[in-house]
């Protein structure tokens, strides 16, 4: 029998676009029940009640191209969360794609030969072949046109990535008051380089070098494992360390954490630190403004877009403007308490089951 919607869920488990994936699901599957098949590994989707295909071919493999023509069911829709489309012919009516950023056109000097090739080749092969192309922000639709072609303007439709609609509030979060005796900056993200992690933490260390007199210096916890960071950083982090021996005290490496810690660790931070210099959406400064943690973030695009007046801006590129506005939210109780009340409001703004609507009207239209 022929489904209504396949949807490719093998990246669930992956950070980023896994929160695109799961956060969608459970709405898709409410609303269209049994006309969903999932793709993916089972384990991976025992949560969600739908019918799973096993398909566990690597991302951006020829295994997963030569995979998706038997592993497709007949379908009036299929849906790609990620750019990596198939690029044969499917046992599918229509198509469509969600492309989160441009990041792999506009950053290619830091690929591969290989993966330039690639990353063109399929991102302009989703533009063409899909009915409709879903991004994440105003700045991503313009960001593909201007790499790919003007014509597709009409195909693509912006839909807005929403806050996790966990119930957090059983968590007793800490106010002003009752912050850790040992305050800390905290970075949630990855080492890529259009992240900014260096640059960011050479600017704490501008930072502690201009406050030797401070006998409590916050620390500058970045969320994730340290092999993880050490190992994929081409070895500047590593060397920005070695540099300066006294930064290996106050840099921490949370190691793995659930959702609910990572909340708690915004929670009692003084404020998350968002380097990025290339982002489509960024939902850290959402995550954190919902349990009143200040922001610091970048003033690119993306980000004035989706964050307005409720987050403290710094130029990215700057070693110097990043540590003077560190040094602002750090000294400032007035600003970080001014922040949080922008921030609160701001991220109401960003629901997935809002954005969950907008995405089954535009499958429905397809359908």
């Amino acid at each position: 029998m022929r489904k209504l919607l396949c949807i490719d869920c093998r990246m669930i488990s992956m950070s980023g676009i896994g929160r695109y994936i799961s956060e969608l699901l459970p709405y898709i599957i409410k609303e269209l029940k049994e006309d969903v098949v999932l793709l993916g590994k089972k384990k991976d989707l025992l949560p969600y009640d739908a019918k799973v295909i096993k398909f566990d071919a690597p991302i951006y493999s020829i295994q997963e191209q030569m995979g998706y023509r038997k592993i497709i069911p007949e379908s009036k829709l299929f849906w790609s969360p990620h750019f990596n489309i198939p690029l044969l012919p499917i046992n599918s009516q229509k198509r469509i794609a969600t492309i989160h950023d441009a990041y792999h056109l506009a950053y290619c000097k830091e690929l591969s030969l290989l993966q330039k090739i690639y990353a063109k080749k399929v991102i302009n092969s989703a533009l063409k072949r899909s009915d409709k192309i879903i991004t994440v922000s105003n700045f991503s639709k313009k960001e593909i046109l201007h790499y790919t072609d003007q014509k597709y303007k009409d195909k693509i439709e912006v839909v807005y990535n929403g806050v996790s609609d966990n119930k957090l509030e059983l968590i007793n979060y800490p106010n002003e008051l009752n912050k850790k005796p040992i305050p800390y900056l905290l970075y949630v993200g990855n080492i890529k380089p259009h992240k900014n992690l260096e640059r960011a933490i050479e600017a704490y260390a501008l930072f502690l070098k201009n406050h030797p007199e401070d006998k409590i210096k916050p620390l500058f916890k970045i969320v994730g494992k340290r092999d993880g960071f050490i190992n994929g950083s081409n070895n500047r982090l590593e060397e920005l360390l070695n540099e300066q021996p006294n930064l290996k005290n106050f840099i921490v490496f949370t190691g793995y954490i659930t959702d609910i810690e990572l909340y708690k660790l915004y929670s009692e931070a003084i404020a998350l630190i968002f380097p990025s210099k290339y982002e489509g959406f960024g939902l850290p400064p959402l995550e954190a403004m919902k349990v009143k943690c200040p922001v610091l973030a970048s003033d690119i695009p993306s980000i004035k877009e989706i964050c307005g007046d409720s987050v403290l801006y710094f130029d990215p590129n700057s070693i110097i403007d990043i540590s003077k506005k560190i040094n602002m939210i750090y000294s400032s109780k007035y600003l970080r308490n001014s922040l949080i009340i922008k921030g609160n409001k701001k991220y109401r703004e960003y629901t997935w089951k809002e954005s969950a609507k907008i995405h089954l009207n535009i499958f429905k239209k397809l359908l």
